[in-house]
């Protein structure tokens, strides 16, 4: 496929005006236009003046920015694991004593168990 030289040129040295005019485009155009790119800069030994270009879209920024906030998930998580740990050690310890008493019945009783 055969795409215009300036507009690779400019995405080569990384133009965020020849950006915007191709993100629009389906993604196989992006990619043979970012292979395009790719192979002008190397052929050329072009370093683009914003790293910030990609054929695939903008990086999603993370939703965790505040580290307070990634601090209170962590506790709440932590939190949360202890109680899950705590209730398991409870059932466990409650079904020990049922089978103890069982069995203290039955041998009371003169039973196997």
């Amino acid at each position: 496929m055969e795409f215009n030289q300036e507009l690779i040129t400019a995405l080569a040295h990384g133009d965020k005006t020849a950006y915007e005019t191709i993100k629009d485009l389906p993604s196989v155009t992006r990619v043979s236009i970012g292979l395009e790119v790719d192979k002008l800069r190397e052929e050329k030994g072009i370093v683009p003046s914003s790293t910030g270009f990609s054929v695939y879209g903008e990086p999603k920024k993370s939703s965790y920015s505040d580290p307070e906030e990634i601090g209170k998930i962590l506790v709440a998580n932590i939190q949360a694991e202890k109680e899950r740990e705590e209730a398991q050690e409870k059932a466990k310890r409650d079904h020990l004593r049922k089978v103890v008493e069982y069995r203290v019945q039955r041998s009371r009783a003169g039973l196997n168990y």
